[in-house]
């Protein structure tokens, strides 16, 4: 494997030095061939692209010429000596694709007719699938200023399918920041599926670009503003200390001599996070109390980035860019059941270098190649190392387990690709090279941590201490912690991994109404067993017309199917180097009986020792995706898509106790007691690739344009989804399952999934230089997982269910809304599913209103212009207001599950999927911007 690495690292080398950094593969190109009337080339004619991103071009002895112009809508204008000037509005140039025009040019005096193409027209080009929700200019401005909130908004309509997270791209780069909503030219939803060039399904993919620097002088400031004052308070928080919330961003563009430009960029923000806890705790004469607390939480933010842009001659582009991102969070890890005692300060700093560019070798032939560094150092330091103490479902108190934690990661991404287009095919091939190393320095469970099944089992204890009770008493009393877990050892780490995709693609235009992509893509990684996983996808497009000559499709017919893998996480693979047994030493100590007293590591037996690795046959995970679609257009109206997604995934992550008691042999009061099939009384987790997932979508998305002043869009999915694989990030259990011996009893609906979800958003410009800006979304009802709070099995892991009670009369017996629950199963009974319990669902609607004050002298140029065509002035104040959560909708989160909690069944927090600010319910901001 060295060899291979050392041979594809000197191929990229002697490719890099050839090329220089060569670029992202969205810079596309317009190859253009102006003609006369006969049929003629006209050589010398000039091309004028708006917006301006460089110099006229001139067309050679042939009439043609190549213009590279990002992704997006371009006005083309062509002149020449003795014809008529002829201008192409809304001219759509896609991704890495070279898009051919020929322009006919009538001679002075002859009548012209100009084509307008809109953006909302239908095609079966593989890229302009209607199913994919794209966001620019005015449309762009119904999501959030806040870019934490933006991508929280674009996080939530890509996120249909929960195996498959959404990935940020910014420019081609995954990893990245969002940035100022003023430097974004364009933001896409969900495009382009099936394309072999990405590892990822689209339908979970979010692609940002950037504006490059303009040919004049631009910038801009803003600062949005809000204060506790104005804002409706959380429901959840019995105390409301004052805050204040700020957002400030700023940038500059221009050119740098003829051929260059740059756009700097800058943003702070300081956003009240403050931690909200509800809990229950014993005071000193052990009578349980209600804890209603908040805690300050002042989240700062600061970003920087600089894009500097040059053209070397006709052919080559370079874009370089640099980002700096800093984050402090003073207090995390407090809030809900979890005490002030457990809060840590959190701070993250990155630092990111990106090379890109474009070689044009003909009109036919295009090489872009990229490459970046990524480095970010993560801090976390708990505020004593006091042992941690967890009641299932009413409080965790004491410090946080997490002690110290110091991460310093370093990434580097390489990628090359080749455009050819030839005939009535357009191929694509490349690679994308990744490496990682991960260096870190983790203290986390030096401070010990006891786990009691419930509030009452917590008091027996405390009150068996102070009346001198044996452990053995306090247990036979109904007390006793039920586990107790201490790591020690070497704290630090460290461990490098890559991954490769080579791909092929091959967009195949059959006749005018049909296209065909086939396409294949083969992954491999480094750490893992599995090595080889080929991809292959194939896609189609059938245009259906009114007629044999109608200029534009009556609706495209859409469909494909593709294999897609996930690459295992080097988190998980430093974690078997820490915790084998040796470097670091994790003991798991079961129904302890010496609380509160911490015993030193060397006095616990090894057989304790809790141990990570990797299964031997690890495989990565696969989706199989089909899709079909229809797309029509509604003309100037706007467009509407509806589509249908059927997956289904296999190999899925699991943990695994492969030494966890045989079922039926463990007997919770004797923690010895059990038949584990490796011997012994240790736990060996294994990370594994057992899981299964399945699920279909339908999804109905449209774009309106009512009237020129009021734009809609709208999406709504319907979909179902289930497995025997936990995919909710919040679960206490991770991903292992209730029972490591069948995974299938777990199989079921899944944690925190709304079956349909609405997104809408509106654009609404009355005049006066006013604009309203609206942006909304509606989910169903989801589940959550209801469990004992007690290990059952042996597994060390709380994540048991109880079974439906049979007989009534048993003091295990709790009766609930969902049905009557037996905590202690017996022979005979059913284990409720997983995810039974229904949590409730969500409203959301954001409103943004803003006023616009033009000033300055207009250029001389525009003296003559007519009044309806004159330029706006070249400065811009405005001023506005925002409404998140516009209606105060209160909309609470997943109800506790724990069937031991006082809890059991409320919600204690909000849910606040589309906001960063956990003080309030609703918060209003004012704005004020200058531009120029």
């Amino acid at each position: 494997m060295r060899t291979v690495l050392r041979f594809f690292a000197l191929s990229v080398c002697l490719w890099a030095a050839a090329l220089i950094a060569q670029a992202v593969p969205h810079v596309s190109q317009v190859s253009l061939t102006v003609l006369d009337t006969s049929g003629a080339a006209i050589p010398g004619a000039t091309v004028h692209v708006s917006p301006q991103l460089g110099e006229d071009r001139q067309t050679d002895g042939q009439g043609n010429v190549a213009i590279p112009l990002p992704a997006g809508s371009y006005d083309i204008t062509v002149k020449a000596e003795n014809f008529r000037e002829r201008t192409m509005k809304k001219v759509l140039v896609l991704d890495s694709r070279t898009t051919p025009l020929s322009v006919v040019l009538v001679v002075a005096g002859e009548d012209e007719v100009v084509e307008v193409s809109g953006e909302e027209q239908v095609s079966n080009d593989s890229s302009s699938n209607k199913s994919a929700l794209v966001f620019k200019g005015d449309k762009l401005d119904t999501l959030s200023d806040d870019p934490e909130m933006m991508q929280q908004q674009l996080t939530s309509l890509a996120g249909g399918d929960p195996t498959n997270p959404p990935q940020l791209y910014v420019d081609g780069f995954a990893h990245g920041e969002l940035p100022p909503k003023e430097s974004i030219r364009e933001i896409r939803v969900n495009q382009n599926p099936f394309s072999p060039y990405y590892d990822q399904f689209g339908g979970g993919r979010i692609e940002v670009f950037t504006k490059p620097g303009a040919n004049k002088l631009h910038g801009n400031v803003a600062t949005n503003f809000g204060a506790q004052a104005l804002n409706a308070n959380n429901p959840y928080a019995a105390s409301v200390l004052p805050y204040t919330n700020y957002y400030l961003d700023g940038g500059v563009n221009g050119p740098l001599g003829k051929n260059s430009s740059f756009y700097f960029t800058w943003q702070q923000r300081g956003v009240s996070a403050n931690q909200i806890i509800n809990a229950t705790v014993l005071d000193s004469s052990l009578n349980p109390v209600n804890v209603q607390q908040t805690i300050a939480n002042k989240r700062s933010v600061q970003n920087d980035s600089v894009r500097l842009d040059h053209q070397f001659g006709k052919k080559n582009t370079l874009i370089g860019r640099y980002s700096y991102s800093s984050v402090l969070v003073p207090a995390s890890g407090a809030g809900q059941l979890v005490l002030a005692s457990q809060a840590y300060r959190n701070s993250v700093r990155t630092d990111t270098f990106q090379l890109t560019d474009t070689h044009i070798f003909s009109p036919k032939v295009v090489l872009d190649s990229a490459v970046q560094y990524l480095r970010s150092k993560t801090s976390s330091d708990a505020t004593s190392n006091t042992p941690s103490l967890i009641v299932q479902g009413s409080f965790s108190s004491g410090a946080n387990t997490i002690q110290q934690e110091h991460d310093h990661q370093d990434r580097i991404e390489l990628r090359e690709e080749a455009s050819i287009s030839s005939g009535n095919h357009y191929l694509r091939t490349g690679f994308r090279y990744r490496w990682y190393h991960d260096s870190n320095l983790s203290r986390a469970g030096y401070n010990g941590q006891f786990i009691f099944p419930s509030l009452a089992a917590y008091r027996i204890t405390l009150d068996g201490i102070q009346r001198g009770l044996t452990p053995a008493a306090i247990r036979a009393a109904g007390g006793g912690a039920t586990q107790f877990s201490l790591t020690a050892g070497t704290p630090t780490a460290a461990v490098s991994v890559g991954d490769l995709g080579v791909y092929f693609d091959d967009e195949w235009k059959l006749n005018r109404n049909f296209t065909l992509n086939l396409g294949i893509r083969f992954e491999s990684q480094t750490g893992i067993p599995d090595h080889f996983d080929p991809a292959p996808r194939v896609g189609f497009a059938w245009s259906v017309l009114h007629h044999g000559k109608a200029k534009e499709p009556f609706f495209v017919i859409r469909g494909g199917f593709g294999i897609f893998y996930q690459r295992f996480d080097a988190g998980n693979i430093l974690r078997t180097y820490r915790q084998n047994g040796v470097t670091q030493q994790a003991f798991i100590v079961q129904n302890p009986d010496f609380y509160p007293n911490i015993p030193p590591p060397s006095s616990l037996p090894q057989y304790l020792n809790t141990i990570y690795r990797l299964d031997p046959n690890l495989r990565s995970p696969m989706q199989m995706q089909g899709m079909v679609s229809v797309d029509h257009s509604l003309g100037k109206y706007g467009s509407i898509s509806v589509q249908y997604y059927q997956r289904k995934s296999t190999h899925q992550w699991t943990s695994l106790n492969i030494n966890a008691p045989l079922p039926g042999t463990y007997d919770p009061s004797n923690p010895s007691s059990g038949v584990r099939p490796l011997g012994g009384n240790s736990n060996l987790y294994q990370f594994s690739s057992n899981g299964l997932s399945e699920g279909r979508t339908l999804g109905i998305n449209g774009n309106f344009n009512v009237t020129k002043s009021l734009n809609l869009w709208s999406f709504v999915g319907f979909a179902h989804q289930e497995g025997n694989v936990n995919f909710s990030t919040s679960s206490s259990s991770g991903f292992f399952p209730s029972n490591s011996y069948n995974l299938n009893a777990d199989y079921g609906r899944l944690a925190g999934f709304s079956p349909i979800r609405y997104f809408g958003g509106a654009n609404f410009k009355p005049g006066w230089g006013t604009a309203f800006n609206v942006f909304m979304s509606a989910w169903s009802q989801s589940n959550f997982n209801i469990t004992t709070g007690t290990d059952l099995n042996g597994d060390a892991q709380y994540n048991d269910r109880p079974a439906f009670a049979t007989d009534l009369t048993r003091s295990s017996v709790v009766r609930t809304a969902w049905g009557n629950f037996d905590t202690k199963p017996m022979a005979g009974q059913t284990i409720i599913p997983i995810n039974y319990g229904t949590a409730p669902g969500l409203f959301y609607m954001e409103l943004y209103f803003n006023k616009n004050f033009y000033f300055g002298k207009r250029p001389e140029s525009a003296k003559d212009t007519a009044k309806e065509k004159l330029p706006q002035k070249p400065y811009r104040f405005q001023i506005g207001v925002g409404a998140d959560n516009l209606l105060n909708t209160n909309n609470p989160g997943a109800p506790v599950g724990v069937l031991s909690s006082p809890y059991f069944g409320k919600s204690i927090s909000l849910n606040t999927p589309f906001t960063n600010n956990s003080a309030a319910n609703r918060a209003l901001l004012m704005r004020g911007a200058f531009f120029f």
